[in-house]
């Protein structure tokens, strides 16, 4: 429906190349036209979740997820009103007082609103990054690992010294998960005050092994050192183990995907 529509959009305005300047002028019909689209999709998303959840909550979880499916990384496929509306909603549940919403909220967030790492960091939605520090100090693991992990994706440079700190401790007490989950969200913010913390972690037969963690130390070498890790990152494509992992990670640093 999404592909159709902006097809039959761009006939209408004879702007069918995109790659132009101003590629879809909203005047007339079709700007009446897109906000219909708009309401459509909106409604699909609704349906979704209404389908795959038993309580309101589960409900605009799933509808968040789909969401984020539909939009894709960093939200190419959405519009930025679609965007700012999906951002405020991300943020109420990041801060709700069930779990799950603020743990799914905090993954749709960090695909939807990635930063590439070719990219400059630029402003989030307003009282998204505060909602991920809080949750960021939660004392469950899993909350813990969302947040760094949103952190590192929208690439808040504000986060850095917390998230080396994080490392440190979680690397004294052998914290495997969550040691990497801050290496790997510092690798991505890419702040030149992390090569450090990531050459210590190059030394440390703590990071050594098949594990996701030391496959995360591997991406924070390559990013920040640039030592030739992603030679590791290709060995791992065939561990299926770690497979989804690493396929993301070349994707991330700008390498041939197999």
């Amino acid at each position: 429906l999404e592909a159709a529509t902006v097809y039959y959009l761009r006939l209408l305005v004879g702007r069918l190349e995109p790659y132009q300047p101003n590629p879809l002028p909203l005047a007339g019909a079709a700007g009446q036209v897109e906000l219909v689209r708009e309401a459509a999709t909106l409604l699909m998303l609704l349906t979704v979740g209404m389908l795959a959840g038993r309580s309101w909550r589960t409900r605009i979880g799933y509808a968040a997820i789909a969401f984020g499916i539909l939009a894709g990384r960093s939200g190419r496929g959405a519009t930025p009103p679609e965007l700012a509306a999906a951002g405020q909603v991300l943020t109420q549940m990041i801060a709700a007082t069930d779990r799950r919403s603020r743990v799914v909220g905090a993954r749709v967030a960090g695909r939807l609103f990635a930063v590439p790492l070719t990219d400059q960091p630029r402003a989030t939605v307003p009282g998204l990054a505060e909602a991920l520090f809080t949750l960021f100090n939660q004392p469950d693991e899993t909350e813990r690992l969302a947040a760094m992990d949103a952190l590192g994706l929208l690439r808040i440079s504000t986060a850095v010294t917390s998230l080396g700190e994080r490392y440190q401790f979680h690397r004294d007490r052998n914290q495997r998960a969550l040691a990497g989950g801050a290496l790997e969200a510092l690798a991505r913010i890419g702040d030149t005050s992390s090569i450090a913390i990531v050459t210590r972690a190059a030394a440390d037969p703590w990071s050594s092994g098949r594990d996701a963690t030391a496959l995360a130390v591997a991406f924070a070498r390559e990013r920040l050192l640039n030592d030739g890790s992603v030679s590791m990152i290709r060995e791992a494509v065939d561990d299926r183990s770690r497979r989804v992992q690493a396929l993301g990670y070349l994707a991330e640093l700008g390498f041939a995907v197999p």
